[in-house]
């Protein structure tokens, strides 16, 4: 048998030992220091458990983004398919004025595709809640009490609300893929909107741009400082103009301003009337009895003092996509006894409008002065819609405003100088 020196094997592999001793070494390092550490965490089921929340943690902080973008794609096709639809807009109004018939305090609406959920706020004694005796509403599975729920097909035509203030539904984000709608003209006069500042700025934005197109033609009066394409009036001077107008078809006059007048005025503060000859809506902090809505910079909207929490980060870009597609307010029924004239609907054309308008431009050459200030505020031109939440060349929609129309000329219809939208590809 051959025999092999042991020191000459040695030298002769000295460099594949000494590495084999180095990576044994370098392990018995890592597995000491690691030990350390699992012992001052407790042991080692106890470190297990605290590296795979690390691990956790930082997998949901690099998908956190991504989920949020599709968050906010989901709403955001929910909102367009829902408001682009006159329909939904009709439903959900016919459906508060019926909730209102049937005896209930409705102050809001979730519309899907086949039904309409009414909320109903409760008495003031926080009685319970009961059901109509009609059978066509009906309570959800696990619903609360004052979520009254309707089919879309089992609405009446028309709602006759000849004592009641007709509903001013503007849409505030959607739930669950459905559009959830707060009426204006329920609770008090004034509506601000608080919260995160770029939300809130969005979501004020969003309200008075669907304000100002479903409101007769000069009841939206918008100061300065709520947009800043548009220069607005100054805020005393705004107050004032919409403290002259009247209502029309029992709509009130909207006063939109980033902040209140200085000093208030009295009507602001006192306790609001049944039918109030002026609502305000607010960016801010309001003083007296107000409505306020609530957003955070997640886009979630609350109606604080209700359980109505939307999601809302995509309503502003919605509202800019639809826009030209929202019905205007659909106006209450006639009286009983007739009408001198007949009031307008969905389906009413604008021709008539501007033709008394080009009657009025032409009379106006001979007898300037006998104009009111009231037209003067309605033949402003048109505030912009929403602002996105930014203006740059990847965003949706761009709006182009037309000149405001010089002093020295006669006032003009407003539709004849409405301002014109393109669709830039995404």
């Amino acid at each position: 048998m051959r025999t092999t020196d042991p020191f000459e094997f040695i030298d002769r592999h000295r460099d594949t030992i000494f590495r084999v001793l180095g990576i044994i070494a370098v392990l018995l390092v890592v597995f000491l220091v690691v030990r350390f550490f699992a012992m001052r965490l407790g042991g080692w089921r106890k470190a297990w458990r605290r590296m795979c929340h690390e691990f956790a943690v930082t997998g949901h902080a690099f998908a956190a983004p991504v989920r949020a973008w599709l968050r906010y794609r989901r709403s955001l096709r929910a909102l367009v398919r829902g408001l682009r639809a006159p329909a939904t807009w009709r439903d959900a109004e016919r459906a508060v004025a019926a909730a209102r018939e049937a005896g209930g305090q409705a102050y809001g609406a979730l519309v899907d595709g086949d039904s309409v959920t009414v909320l109903v706020a409760g008495d003031a004694d926080g009685g319970h809640l009961t059901l109509p005796d009609d059978q066509r509403w009906w309570l959800a599975a696990d619903a609360p009490d004052d979520h009254w729920s309707v089919a879309r097909a089992d609405l009446p035509p028309v709602v006759p609300v000849p004592d009641q203030v007709h509903p001013v539904l503007v849409a505030v984000g959607e739930i669950g893929g459905r559009c959830a709608f707060l009426d204006l003209a329920a609770g008090p006069p004034m509506v601000s909107a608080e919260g995160d500042r770029r939300s809130a700025v969005a979501l004020h934005q969003a309200v008075a741009a669907q304000l100002d197109v479903r409101l007769p033609e000069g009841l939206v009066v918008v100061a300065e400082g709520v947009h800043r394409a548009f220069a607005g009036t100054p805020i005393r001077a705004a107050h004032r103009a919409a403290r002259e107008l009247r209502p029309t078809l029992g709509l009130s006059p909207v006063l939109v301003t980033a902040e209140l007048p200085d000093p208030v005025p009295a009507e602001l503060s006192e306790p609001p009337e049944e039918f109030p000859a002026l609502r305000l809506l607010l960016l801010g902090e309001g003083r007296g009895h107000q409505r306020t809505l609530l957003t955070d910079r997640h886009g979630q909207i609350s109606v604080v003092g209700t359980p109505l929490l939307t999601t809302g980060n995509a309503l502003s870009r919605a509202i800019a996509k639809v826009l030209s597609t929202i019905p205007p307010v659909l106006p209450p029924a006639p009286p009983a006894g007739g009408a001198a004239h007949t009031v307008r609907t969905f389906a009413e054309s604008d021709d008539e409008e501007e033709t008394a308008a080009g009657d009025a431009t032409g009379a106006s050459t001979a007898d300037a002065d006998a104009w009111a200030p009231s037209t003067t505020v309605a033949t402003a031109p048109r505030p912009p819609r929403a602002e996105l939440e930014e203006e740059s060349d990847d965003t949706g929609e761009h709006r182009l405003v037309a000149p405001e129309p010089d002093a020295d000329t006669a006032p003009v219809s407003t539709r004849t100088t409405r301002e014109t939208t393109r669709s830039l590809p995404h």
